[in-house]
């Protein structure tokens, strides 16, 4: 790979990772913390209960304050993994363009959607603090809730799968000094696979702990991409 401004050097590229895992688990602590709220209360907005009125401020805004923390850190990891995938040669592939291209929006696909989805449910708690009733906040703010939502999530949606394809496709053909099993080492197979054990531990048990588990999934597959990734690293240096 050249190396120009931007290039990461292989002596500092595991602590670049270690940034971008600790990233993602703070993405993945606010996901957990934006839908955990009560489950009693009315529903408004289509995704949202009544009851996040009794959510405490300070938590919305740690929220916040952790997809602000997490943003720069997850973009150190990405730019970690794209100065490897150089370093192997990959630069010509179509799938590391697709990579290049998730890694360009990719923190900021995070923190757009993680910033959107923490003020607009500060700005329905304290309109129903100050005694706007359920049913005329889910009047006045569905559309703009909605499509404030659902177009920053779709944003995050196509980083996810773009960053997972690329990485299933290197690791299924050997382009990684990676075992084979680590294929599900991404965001859409840590989302699969914490959404069903999740599902399934909250039936057995009857606790809500575990579904919410599977909420942080998606954010947490990049981190155990960071992972194996640093271990490629480490095995492309030993080799």
């Amino acid at each position: 790979m050249q190396k120009g401004m931007g290039y990461i050097d292989k002596s500092k590229r595991l602590v670049f990772f270690i940034l971008g895992l600790i990233g993602t688990a703070l993405f993945a602590v606010g996901d957990i913390l934006l839908q955990s709220f009560a489950s009693e209360g009315e529903n408004i907005l289509m995704i949202m209960r009544s009851s996040v009125k009794n959510m405490p401020m300070s938590r919305l805004y740690f929220t916040l304050l952790t997809g602000i923390a997490a943003a720069p850190f997850m973009y150190l990891g990405l730019r970690a993994a794209e100065c490897l995938l150089g370093d192997l040669g990959l630069q010509e592939s179509k799938m590391y363009r697709c990579f290049h291209i998730a890694s360009v929006i990719g923190s900021l696909s995070f923190f757009a959607a993680h910033s959107v989805c923490a003020v607009l449910m500060m700005s329905a708690k304290q309109a129903m603090v100050c005694g706007v009733s359920a049913e005329k906040l889910d009047t006045a703010f569905r559309t703009p809730f909605l499509v404030s939502f659902f177009a920053t999530n779709l944003w995050v949606t196509v980083t996810e799968l773009m960053l997972s394809a690329a990485f299933i496709y290197f690791v299924a053909k050997e382009k990684l000094p990676l075992p084979k099993w680590t294929v599900v080492m991404n965001t859409a197979g840590l989302y699969i696979i914490f959404n069903a054990v999740g599902a399934l531990l909250g039936n057995v048990t009857g606790s809500e702990i575990f579904p919410l588990l599977g909420k942080g999934g998606a954010s947490l597959g990049i981190g155990a991409m960071f992972t194996a990734l640093a271990w490629a690293d480490r095995r492309s240096s030993d080799s």
